[in-house]
């Protein structure tokens, strides 16, 4: 989904993934979101709300790999209905982190 000036007011439900956003003076930043919500606001104004959100460098492959087969040890093991629902939306996150792609990145 792209963004650009006057674009028709919405809101829009953000799946986890990532997110690059272009400054006006054209330089980009992109960011992992675990899921949440676009905002279109009159006057080409973008919110994002998002529970976690987090510049790229700020994860490595190893660290998604571990998460993910703690998740996988919860969800087939005997824990609480909570705690494998936790770890359900957790391995969804993860597996999405894992297939994120950047320079010096080696995702699942």
């Amino acid at each position: 989904m792209g963004i650009l000036a006057n674009h028709v007011p919405s809101i829009e439900q953000l799946k986890p993934g990532l997110i690059e956003v272009i400054e006006e003076s054209g330089s980009s930043k992109q960011f992992f979101l675990s899921g949440g919500f676009a905002v279109i606001n009159p006057g080409s104004v973008l919110s994002i709300n998002a529970v976690e959100g987090y510049s790229l460098d700020h994860f490595s492959s190893e660290a998604v790999k571990s998460q993910i087969a703690e998740a996988q040890k919860i969800v087939g093991g005997n824990g609480s209905a909570q705690d494998i629902a936790e770890a359900h939306i957790e391995l969804e996150v993860r597996r999405e982190q894992s297939e994120v792609r950047m320079p010096g990145w080696q995702g699942g």
